[in-house]
């Protein structure tokens, strides 16, 4: 396996590369059980999917891979996370749940990831600003993309 979980300063618990990996290389592909809005509990971890779909806790590497508002990792190809510039080896890896998001009543929690451009809280893709949603677009599940770049 390509990453291994410990300690992140920033998270608590975050994913790291065991050894570099290279811009465009995939690192994992995201799994869990398929549930609906109406199954996820808040506190869980979970990923939405879909418009009422979500991906529930595999109890794998995936459920700890953090967020960043400067990431080194993103969406391709569906669920499978690829590197977005070379990762060096004990990096953490990090996306932004920004490109997964899209619940209209999300209220978004503060973001902490000590990027220096954080913008200082995670949101609803749907409630970013447009140059921030571009910047996203490669990134995105494949549901976001056809909603909002058909």
């Amino acid at each position: 396996m390509k990453v291994y979980i410990k300690s992140s300063s920033q998270h608590g618990k975050g994913v790291f590369a065991r050894a570099a990996i290279k811009a465009g290389e995939a690192i994992m592909t995201f799994h869990g059980p398929l549930l609906m809005r109406a199954q996820v509990r808040d506190e869980d971890y979970h990923l939405q999917i879909g418009d009422d779909l979500y991906l529930g806790a595999s109890g794998d590497a995936d459920d700890y891979v953090n967020h960043s508002c400067a990431p080194n990792a993103g969406f391709r190809g569906g669920l499978v996370l690829v590197a977005r510039r070379d990762i060096l080896p004990d990096e953490e890896i990090t996306w932004d749940y920004s490109s997964a998001i899209d619940e209209a009543d999300f209220m978004g929690f503060a973001c902490r990831c000590g990027a220096s451009d954080c913008r200082r809280e995670v949101r609803s893709f749907r409630h970013l600003d447009r140059a921030t949603q571009e910047q996203l677009r490669p990134w995105l599940l494949p549901y976001l993309r056809a909603r909002y770049f058909p």
